[in-house]
């Protein structure tokens, strides 16, 4: 049963009662419940990023400047929208949750889209629904990263986000694997295909994630090139095995220490990377950084939602997201500029270096809360018992 909150007589124990930390830690399988929702929406952000180049090069009229920006799975539109999309799900009271109203919305929507793109609709319209496309999922997203506030006990945080990035990786190489297989033969089928495993791993947490009894709404105003293939294959194994230990290290001496530690890693790493002279040499150096990455992309939104009020935790993530959603186009413009400017692409990995290390110095003047010590899961205690 997923964890619920004990229920007071008087005002004040409900509201305690309410507002409080989830305590009760998760077991394997209804981690990987929510975890579903990461696989769905990866495999999306993971098809558009691979497949939008060749899905451009049926309109021609549209820039080669352009592409990258309609290829990221992160919208324009998106950072200004997504912090207010996270805080109406703070705000919502519905039977069926404030979260699930959101998964159905934005999962609709995006499913929606992406069969409308498998028609390869006129330039105008595919340019509109594409551009707004990254916007519908995160109407789903943002609000499910903001459910581990609400499931998961602060000290388990670290292990639930290595699931989420087990299943984000999943979902990214499933989705490759797809584009790479069948998009010759019917690109079409590929949207379509893209579709229902958004659809059908959104149900998993929607169906299966039982949401607990919601705090009192805050008051506050608020083509396919088999090396670049290999490469991102690399990046992506690198990133998973470099999430696991760090989530479990993370739960034992706390979220902080080990992101910074992977961003100082991934500043170094990119620098070293820079200098690689041949195509092994750099699908070595992708594998490595992917390590150093998935240190931190397992603990960014744990330690987020450590950070702010439960009760304010999709306008928070929203937040965040919005952030990220500016990050990424204008990452695309200036690894564009560096390109342009050095004529090599050495120069991009330099930049990276630089502006993680600058992300790794404005960590440091982040508080995080104190470590908080939980219970091992029962899956977990047998397993080790067994062993």
């Amino acid at each position: 049963m997923w964890p619920r909150a004990h229920r007071g007589t008087g005002r004040c124990a409900t509201t305690a009662a309410v507002s409080a930390q989830p305590t009760k830690p998760l077991s394997f399988w209804e981690s990987a419940i929510y975890g579903f929702g990461n696989l769905g929406a990866s495999a999306v952000y993971g098809f558009l990023n691979s497949a939008a180049g060749l899905y451009l090069e049926r309109y021609p009229a549209v820039p080669t400047w352009a592409v990258g920006l309609l290829s990221q799975e992160r919208s324009l539109a998106g950072a200004f929208a997504q912090p207010i999309v996270g805080s109406i799900s703070d705000r919502t009271r519905t039977r069926i949750g404030r979260r699930r109203p959101f998964f159905i919305v934005g999962v609709s929507l995006t499913a929606a889209s992406l069969l409308f793109l498998a028609g390869f609709p006129p330039l105008v319209p595919m340019v509109l629904v594409l551009s707004v496309n990254a916007f519908f999922l995160n109407v789903a997203v943002d609000p499910y990263l903001a459910l581990m506030a609400d499931l998961v006990p602060p000290g388990q945080r670290g292990r639930v986000g290595t699931v989420l990035a087990i299943f984000n990786m999943l979902g990214q190489i499933g989705a490759t694997l797809l584009g790479l297989f069948l998009w010759d033969r019917s690109p079409e089928l590929v949207f379509v295909l893209v579709a229902v495993i958004l659809v059908a791993a959104f149900a998993v947490t929607t169906i299966g994630v039982r949401e607990p009894p919601h705090p009192p709404a805050p008051t506050e105003r608020v083509k396919v090139d088999l090396v670049a293939y290999v490469r991102g294959v690399l990046a992506l194994v690198g990133t998973i095995v470099g999430a696991v230990p760090a989530g479990y290290t993370a739960d034992r001496i706390g979220k902080k220490p080990v992101i910074a530690a992977g961003l100082l890693l991934f500043s170094i790493l990119a620098l070293i990377g820079s200098q690689v002279q041949t195509v092994p040499q750099a699908l070595v150096a992708m594998g490595v950084i992917g390590l150093a990455n998935g240190i931190w992309t397992a603990l960014n939104v744990p330690l987020l939602v450590d950070l702010v009020p439960p009760e304010r935790a999709a306008e928070m993530t929203g937040l965040g997201s919005g952030t990220w959603s500016l990050a990424q186009p204008i990452g695309a413009v200036i690894a564009g500029i560096l390109i342009g400017s050095f004529d090599s692409y050495r120069a991009s990995f330099v930049g990276a270096a630089v502006l993680v290390f600058v992300s790794f110095l404005l960590l440091l003047t982040v508080r995080a809360p104190r470590l908080a010590t939980i219970p091992v899961p029962p899956v977990v205690a047998q397993g080790r018992s067994a062993t």
